[in-house]
């Protein structure tokens, strides 16, 4: 018998062979489907046909029901596809099910993962067949869909005749959701229907929405399925008695192999759960292969899967449409082509851009000269059950997200997209609110019109577009709107031309403490781009603030005594009266307001903006003066802590990117003169701080309660909205001079021999409760949380040389490294009192948030390594240090994949799982490798000014084991090209080749290094130009910044 293993087939294909027997793991299709197309999702598992369940939009509109991960390996080998056959052998049948396990020693079943689809093949050399059913997504149709490509090989020496029965035992009529199949799956069979069976095209809804209203609404849209071959529409089964007698269990298909025929004659197509199985019959010579097809999916009506069948007519046409998503798959990860001698490390940074931009959306200019983040979403899926994914299934599908994922996902798309210039840094800045938080949960990209009816022209053409244009609209609605009309283009770039496009965002889940943190992140990056353009950046006073429905609440009214003493519960309000003032608005409702709310919109500057999170966080310092309080029911980047804002806790973490910030903001101010005209109330706050920070009798917790006090009443001030007055402030940069003074000892005390400490609680020695209820505490006592590895990745951000490698060093030595994996746990043991801390008391030491090797985490604190100058370090660890150089026996999947986790070996229970990754791909991991891919090949900043020159000068830290062998040929972009021997090479900007030539072998960094000396640039028009300097100056650089060069050959030496 052959043994379960895996191995990579190709630079874009893993195999998993007897796939069936291995450690169970789950992962998806993109989900992509271009421009124009209808996105679905698609989950599988390595058991049975992969497929475990799929749908579009969300898990209510599933069409294969939708099961978390430990449900989907038990159940996808019968509720999945499945494929029946009959193989005439002289007077009898044989009757088989093959991808199933137990199949016997001769038959091999190997899983076929790739970026854009997943298939599984079968090799049975006793029954003389092989079979392969691959699975990919219907790109650019006008309908949503999954597609199943089966191909069975007579391996045999003799003639065979197969009758086959191939599909789905059970699918969801659309209109099903969620609740209904879980608490009502027997009744709602009542609202369930099937039409068209007779024409072999079944269209599956339900009757009518089911509500329990007086408003009663028929259900248009429909899922479908249709099988082919040879171009023709196969026998459709949507009636599973038919196929499985009565059993109902989906155990045999006892009425198929039984020696009766089918009869297909009016099929039950209501009151019970439908099928979705075709029937053909084939015969094959020796050698001879067929291939049928079915097509599974959701069309918005009748008429538009009429529309897309006549498309599906075509000669070829499911081949066209694989390789159509093949391509659109493939030419979105090569904006992260990579050509070094490690090809697994290749293949790993087109996955993590891929991965990236499922998380956070991927920058595309549209037709109409927008530009939009598609075929984003929010990470659910089978191991993620949590969560309630969406993709938008219209045209230009963006999908939903949350603040902090999708603003850490972008933060590095300048160096792809330099066509963003500010986009994002505007986009997330105005959804900080005048309390310095911002929404958890970011929805689609809004546009509105100030004067809408200039386009009163189009109306009678149009009649949708005059009440669309009256109100904030989607670009696919505005899209729709207008149709395939010859001028559609030429309108959409008119109306977008005098719109202005808005953030659409909600409260939802509460204030996480460090959402804010990951802008600091994006003005770097910005910076390392465009030097050139901070003063702008910083002049432009068209910056908003989000407006909240939400409130955090004093501290005398959130501190509550319990009978484990004073805890901070129900911290943040809602309140009404907002709600109200903000739904009467009529546009653009969720930007405040002068005059309480009721005028107009506040507009400021980015000082403005950054100025209003200094205060508002300076001020949230904890009682010691060290950690930022973690003041509105949430903790910050670890989830896990859910209990840490109860006991009054803080983190260093918010400190250290809060001095990052001002440092930053006082290296700009020092180049450029910024005026800093502010809101009235906003000026007074943070004149009020600088006064305070100026004090001499001034101690930790003095600041405390003064700065709090301060902040409350700003609060409180501005919550309805601003008044409308401005005041401007000479002395900004003395009083972020103090600001960043009053930091540094407090990120000092968080230092200790074993490294820096990240989380602090504390506990209330000394309270008065007052009249009104709640409580007012006047001492505190401070307790320490044990280590965690975040502390040490923000430290490094901050740390000289000497201190990044003591920082390194107390990591090495502490039980935060895993001797046996080689990698960074998450946090050390928690200790006995792990439950207070919320659910990462929960989770078993090694598991998930607690003490694993988080992957997110682990690649920050590799990417902060190398940041900080430890080079040496990385390079001597990247085979455990770097995923895809991973066994995957020991991984348990693809490595080239990333996981949310890998079990650490601290996970006592069970040794056989150390290492195993879990949680498939969505991670804030593939950001930070993109950020120390880009670290390796560019340096820190790309781009500089010496004087008023803009100044290319990369600067790579590649070591000599990078660099290529001999001479090779890749197709990164459309046209073939050839890269020299000894070479490493990259893509700048998403569309130009960066390759280093570097004949020595030596590395680019150490006392030894090879540095550029030569450029050879290659024009998009033909010309090439050679620079024989170390550096790109001036209108050279701003050329390859706008894109106008393909190729770039860097000689070093």
């Amino acid at each position: 018998m052959t043994q379960p293993h895996y191995f990579q087939a190709g630079e874009n294909c893993f195999v998993v062979e007897q796939y069936n027997d291995c450690a169970p793991f789950a992962s998806f299709l993109p989900g992509i489907a271009g421009m124009r197309g209808r996105p679905a999702w698609v989950f599988y598992v390595n058991r049975g046909q992969a497929i475990a369940s799929f749908g579009v939009r969300n898990k209510d509109g599933a069409f294969l029901e939708f099961f978390p991960a430990d449900k989907a390996y038990q159940l996808t080998a019968s509720r999945g596809f499945r494929t029946f056959l009959k193989v005439a052998d002289g007077g009898h049948s044989l009757n088989y099910e093959p991808f199933q396990r137990g199949a016997g020693s001769e038959v091999t079943q190997r899983l076929y993962v790739t970026p854009h689809e997943v298939g599984v093949e079968e090799l049975n050399p006793k029954l003389g067949l092989s079979l392969r059913a691959d699975v990919f997504t219907l790109a650019e149709a006008p309908v949503a869909g999954l597609l199943r490509r089966v191909e069975i090989v007579n391996t045999a020496d003799k003639a065979r005749q197969i009758e086959i029965v191939d599909g789905l035992p059970q699918v969801l009529p659309y209109a099903m959701n969620q609740w209904i199949l879980k608490f009502m799956s027997r009744t709602s069979e009542a609202f369930m229907r099937v039409e068209g069976v007779a024409e072999n095209l079944p269209f599956y809804r339900l009757k009518v929405w089911p509500t329990d209203s007086p408003q009663v609404e028929p259900v248009i849209a429909g899922n479908f399925f249709v099988g082919f071959l040879d171009g023709q529409h196969n026998q459709a089964v949507v009636d599973p008695e038919r196929i499985f007698g009565l059993a109902g269990d989906f155990a045999q298909p006892e009425r198929f192999f039984s020696d009766q025929p089918l009869d297909f004659a009016e099929q039950v197509s209501g009151n019970q759960t439908p099928a979705a199985f075709q029937h053909l019959k084939l015969s094959l010579q020796p050698g001879e292969s067929r291939v049928f097809y079915g097509v599974y999916g959701h069309a918005g009506s009748r008429e538009i899967l009429d529309q897309f069948l006549i498309e599906a007519a075509q000669p070829d046409y499911f081949e066209g449409k694989r390789e159509a998503n093949r391509r659109l798959v493939n030419d979105i990860s090569q904006k992260a082509f990579t050509a070094t001698a490690k090809p697994l490390f290749d293949a790993h940074a087109r996955q993590c851009y891929l991965d990236n931009g499922l998380r956070g959306g991927f920058s595309m200019p549209v037709p109409g000269g927008a530009h939009l983040y598609l075929f984003g979403r929010k990470h659910g899926d089978l191991e993620r059950d949590y969560n309630d994914f969406l993709l938008q299934d219209t045209p230009y599908s963006e999908g939903n997200g949350d603040f902090r994922d999708v603003l850490q996902n972008r933060r590095m798309d300048l160096f792809f997209d330099p066509a963003l210039d500010a986009k994002n840094i505007r986009y997330f800045f105005n959804l900080i609110q005048p309390d310095g938080y911002n929404p958890c949960s970011l929805r689609n990209s809004r546009f509105a019109l100030d004067a809408p009816d200039n386009f009163a022209h189009f109306y009678q053409r149009f009649p949708v577009l005059e009440s669309l244009l009256h109100k904030e609209f989607k670009y696919a609605e505005l899209v729709q709107a207008l149709g395939n009309t010859p001028d559609a283009e030429a309108m959409l770039t008119a109306i977008l031309s005098e719109a202005r496009e808005m953030e659409d965002a909600e409260f939802d889940r509460g204030y996480w403490s460090d959402h804010w943190t990951y802008l600091v992140d994006l003005l770097i990056s910005y910076a390392a781009i465009f030097p050139d353009r901070l003063a702008g950046l910083f002049q432009d006073k068209t910056y908003s603030f989000f407006d909240p429905t939400h409130a955090v609440a004093p501290r005398a009214q959130k501190y509550v005594l319990t009978a484990n003493g004073v805890r901070q519960y129900n911290a943040v309000q809602y309140r009404p009266e907002k709600k109200a003032l903000i739904d009467a608005r009529q546009q653009r409702r969720y930007q405040v307001r002068t005059q309480a709310g009721h005028g107009e919109i506040v507009y400021t500057s980015l000082l403005g903006k950054i100025l209003t999170l200094v205060a508002n966080k300076l001020a949230t310092l904890d009682p010691a003066g060290v950690g930022i309080e973690m003041e509105a029911d949430r903790p910050g980047w670890c989830d896990a802590l859910n209990g840490l804002p109860g006991i009054l806790g803080s983190s260093v973490n918010e400190t250290i990117e809060l001095k990052r910030l001002v440092d930053f903001t006082r290296s700009v101010l020092s180049q450029v003169d910024v005026p800093c005209v502010l809101p009235v109330e906003l000026a007074q706050f943070v004149t009020s701080l600088h006064v305070l920070l100026s004090r001499a009798d001034l101690t930790p917790q003095l600041f405390w309660q003064e700065s709090g006090a301060l902040k409350e009443a700003y609060r409180d001030q501005v919550f309805m909205g601003f008044a409308g007055a401005e005041q401007a402030l000479a002395d900004i940069q003395s009083f972020l001079g103090l600001v960043t003074n009053y930091l540094n000892t407090a990120i000092d005390k968080a230092r200790t021999p074993k490294g820096i400490v990240t989380y602090f609680a504390y506990d209330a020695e000394q309270y008065r409760e007052l009249e009104t209820g709640g409580l007012e505490v006047t001492h505190f006592r401070q307790k320490q949380l044990p280590l965690f590895l975040e502390g040490f990745v923000h430290a490094l951000r901050i740390a000289d040389p000497v201190q990044a490698q003591t920082l390194y060093q107390a990591v090495q030595n502490s039980e935060l490294f895993d001797r046996k994996l080689g990698m960074y746990r998450v946090n050390e043991s928690l200790g006995d009192d792990a439950l207070d801390l919320g659910r990462i008391g929960v989770f078993n030491y090694g598991w998930l948030e607690n003490g694993s090797i988080f992957l997110h985490m682990h690649y920050k604190f590799v990417l902060e390594m190398v940041r900080a100058g430890l080079i040496d370090e990385f390079y001597a660890h990247i085979e455990t240090l770097l995923l895809p150089f991973h066994e995957p026996s020991e991984y348990k999947r693809n490595p080239i994949e990333n996981s949310s986790f890998l079990v650490s070996s601290g996970f006592t229970i069970d040794a056989r799982q150390h290492g195993r990754g879990c949680v498939a791909r969505l991670s804030g991991a593939t950001v930070e490798f993109l950020h120390l891919w880009t670290h390796l090949f560019l340096g820190p900043k790309p781009f500089v000014l010496e004087g008023d020159i803009l100044v290319f000068k990369p600067r790579p830290f590649l070591a000599a084991t990078f660099f290529t062998g001999g001479e090779q040929s890749v197709t990164p972009f459309a046209d073939e090209e050839t890269l020299r021997a000894n070479s490493a090479t990259c893509t700048l900007f998403g569309s130009t080749l960066l390759v280093y030539v570097n004949p020595q072998r030596r590395d680019t960094f150490g006392e030894d290094a090879v540095k550029p000396l030569q450029f050879q640039l290659y024009g998009r028009d033909g010309t090439t130009q050679s620079v024989s300097t170390a550096n790109i100056e001036g209108a050279t650089a701003e050329a390859l910044r706008s894109g106008q060069y393909r190729r770039i050959d860097v000689l070093l030496g």
